[in-house]
């Protein structure tokens, strides 16, 4: 089995603006996934992400840290699972609760290919 890393971003500050109740209902969706994805023995891990942090790059040779204005996605979180491949992975990630609520969810292979 291949692990792979889900990533889910958001923008606009999403999460935050949504009711208190609203992110109960959506939290919930996630530990079932979680719990699924526990019975199917796909899941290694995962954690939400606090805001802010820092963002390195290098520019003209230099590096600098952000906030950069151009960052319009925002990192809020990452599960890794295991599946046969990316189609197999790919079945799982659609049922990430992010899609429901407007994040972007990318999945990437874990460990060079």
């Amino acid at each position: 089995m291949a692990q792979f890393l889900v990533l889910m971003r958001e923008t606009d500050h999403a999460w935050s603006k949504l009711p208190s109740a609203k992110q109960e209902e959506l939290l919930k969706l996630y530990f079932a996934w979680v719990d699924k994805l526990k019975a199917e023995k796909a899941f290694v891990g995962g954690n939400p992400l606090g805001p802010g942090g820092r963002l390195l790059k290098t520019v003209d040779g230099l590096i600098t840290d952000g906030p950069f204005t151009e960052t319009k996605e925002v990192l809020t979180g990452y599960f890794v699972i295991e599946a046969r491949d990316l189609a197999h992975a790919t079945e799982m990630a659609r049922g990430c609760p992010a899609l429901v609520h407007g994040e972007t969810v990318e999945l990437r292979a874990v460990g060079h290919v």
